[in-house]
């Protein structure tokens, strides 16, 4: 069986919260949880980077954080907000040594609800048209950086399907899968979901799962013990439940992952290092600051 890429996504400061210590709350610290999360065992970690006070990305800020982020780990970076309009994310793929390895896409609209401790509830919305959706394609292609798709629930993989009939998506195909999230994308974080999705996926993909919100770590760790036992990759981290166990923070990413691995190792299957991911995902050259 291939070996296990651990995909950790590590929250940001935008949305910490006292309560909950693994989360970042300084760019400093998420660069120590990219870190840690590596030495733990993951290959990839997965954030969003500083925004200016109208919301707006910064992007030479994205690009600062990546490379200090590669002055101390070999962990491949994929940068969040995939729900974002093409024309404020489009500067991060021309970042040079600090654009990533891959670009987090939604390849449907995102329609989900959080809580922050001191805004309470609300709603996050965006959308991509299909014409958005080849942008980013095309934009991924010409500046060698992979765009990993998210599959909130079975449109986005009519929507792939489009963009794989024009050519625009090179193989092998890196798809998320995601459960659980609260609100108008929601989808069962049951196993029977997880066969549906998964087994409805085209050739040549690589997937991994992701399990937020509604699941509970509980849930969220039975889900993917099933996906590592189907042969799928994982996502995990404090953006997506930051707790250890029901009512329990966790600590950190690095807990979160160490976790996974323990238990993928202990029913035999191999973790794979930032090399191992590239052969699998199809990635060619490790971008790396001297």
């Amino acid at each position: 069986m291939e070996k296990l890429i651990i995909f950790a996504a590590l929250g940001y400061p935008g949305a910490a919260n006292p309560a909950l210590p693994a989360m970042p709350a300084t760019w400093a610290e998420l660069v120590e949880s990219a870190v840690a999360a590596r030495q733990a065992g993951a290959s990839i970690v997965h954030f969003h980077g500083p925004h200016d006070e109208d919301g707006k990305i910064i992007p030479d800020a994205w690009g600062r954080v990546t490379e200090d982020i590669r002055k101390r780990s070999d962990v491949l970076i994929d940068f969040g907000q995939a729900g974002a309009p093409w024309e404020q994310r489009k500067h991060l793929l021309e970042l040079g040594t600090g654009k990533p390895d891959f670009f987090a896409v939604s390849l449907t609209n995102h329609d989900y609800r959080r809580h922050h401790p001191q805004r309470g509830d609300y709603d996050v919305y965006y959308s991509h048209t299909r014409n958005e959706l080849e942008e980013y394609a095309r934009g991924c292609l010409e500046n060698g950086v992979k765009p990993h798709w998210e599959i909130w629930h079975q449109g986005g993989l009519w929507n792939f399907e489009y963009l794989t009939k024009q050519n625009l998506v090179a193989k092998p195909y890196w798809l998320e899968v995601l459960f659980g999230t609260p609100g108008g994308t929601w989808a069962p974080p049951t196993l029977e979901e997880i066969n549906h999705r998964t087994n409805s996926l085209p050739a040549d993909s690589v997937y991994s799962v992701a399990v937020r919100g509604t699941a509970g770590p509980i849930g969220q760790t039975r889900m993917l013990t099933f996906v590592i036992i189907k042969g799928g990759h994982v996502r995990l981290g404090t953006q997506d439940i930051p707790y250890y166990a029901d009512g329990v923070p966790a600590k950190s990413n690095a807990q979160l992952v160490e976790r996974i691995v323990r238990i993928a190792t202990e029913i035999g299957r191999a973790i794979a290092s930032p090399d191992d991911a590239r052969k699998i995902l199809g990635l060619h050259q490790q971008r790396r600051q001297s």
